[in-house]
């Protein structure tokens, strides 16, 4: 009996020493494994550390990149429109610079006007001398008063709607007026005097006579 209780205990402690021996191993195992280990794990944080930071960088200089990119698009729209009004004002400098001599200008542009309008009545025929004659004095005139209206257009003078149209009392001044039910709003259906803007300004309004449905 005695004999078999060394032996149990023998081998119990025998088991043990053994148990001992391997967790040993596998401490010591472990313990050689831990720093390998440890700088595989450090390397990959520093590594995604480094690919958070150059994202960082990148998702700035994109901005900063759509900032200066929207800042250059509003200067060169800003340059555009200051060129554009440079150009108005310019333009609009250049017209009514003129206007004080554009509105000098209209009794001439009037008796040029009359002269033709009396051309055009005469009854006169010229296929005899003293036609002939006349009628050179006709074609002159006729010349100059083109030549005249040419050069007032192209200073911006510009005569304003007249007989036949729409009565406008921006362009119109009505010194009569009568009823015509044939009309279907009010009309200008005489002009006494021309009217002429330059630019976008009434240098005269035109005198007429309105015809009105009622």
């Amino acid at each position: 009996m005695f004999l078999k209780n060394t032996i149990e205990m023998s081998s119990e402690e025998a088991m043990g020493e053994t148990n001992s021996s391997e967790m040993n191993d596998n401490s010591s195992s472990s313990d050689k494994q831990s720093p390998e280990v440890q700088g595989a794990s450090k390397a990959q944080s520093e590594e995604v550390s480094k690919m958070s930071t150059l994202e960082a960088e990148c998702a700035a200089a994109q901005a900063k990149l759509t900032e200066t990119h929207d800042r250059m698009l509003r200067i060169a729209a800003d340059s555009e429109n200051m060129r554009k009004r440079m150009e108005r004002e310019k333009s609009e400098t250049r017209i009514y610079a003129i206007q004080e001599f554009a509105k000098d200008l209209l009794p001439v542009i009037d008796a040029f006007d009359k002269a033709m309008s009396a051309i055009e009545l005469t009854q006169i025929n010229f296929e005899t001398e003293e036609g002939k004659k006349i009628a050179g004095i006709v074609e002159g005139v006729q010349l100059v008063s083109k030549v005249f209206q040419d050069a007032v257009r192209k200073h911006g003078i510009e005569r304003l709607p007249g007989k036949d149209t729409p009565f406008n009392p921006t362009y119109h001044n009505a010194i009569a007026k009568v009823v015509d039910s044939s009309l279907k709003q009010e009309t200008v259906i005489d002009e006494f005097m021309a009217g002429y803007k330059i630019g976008d300004r009434i240098l005269r309004t035109a005198m007429v006579r309105v015809g009105a449905p009622d």
